[in-house]
């Protein structure tokens, strides 16, 4: 991407290097809490499976990255997490079998392409 007179302008990002991987896919959600200990006290049971499963992810190679913002959205007040997936149904695979996604907690979530500029 490049900042253009005006905005932000996609541009298309290819390899030719199967070994080179520059677009991931970034999972990110709110949810209506401030803060992890927030979380942890209100939802212990949603929190221990979201870890356990996104733990899971990880080492299946889904999940590259993933955590929580260490303070709220200060135009809302709610926390914010993101995932860094190796694919787009990685990253699909991930929302849906969330535990905060499947009871609804989930406030908000989308999904979007991102480009690696350290790939080679």
């Amino acid at each position: 991407m490049s900042l253009g007179g005006g905005g932000w302008q996609t541009c298309s990002v290819t390899t030719s290097d199967p070994l080179g991987e520059r677009v991931y896919y970034v999972v990110e959600m709110t949810v209506p809490y401030s803060s992890l200990s927030e979380v942890q006290a209100q939802a212990p049971a949603e929190l221990a499976g979201h870890l356990a499963r996104a733990g899971e992810l990880h080492e299946a190679g889904d999940v590259l990255m993933a955590g929580a913002f260490l303070q709220p959205d200060p135009q809302d007040g709610h926390l914010r997490t993101m995932a860094i997936c190796r694919s787009r149904e990685a990253a699909e695979r991930f929302v849906a079998g969330d535990p905060f996604v499947q009871n609804g907690t989930v406030l908000d979530h989308r999904i979007r392409p991102w480009a690696n500029m350290f790939a080679r």
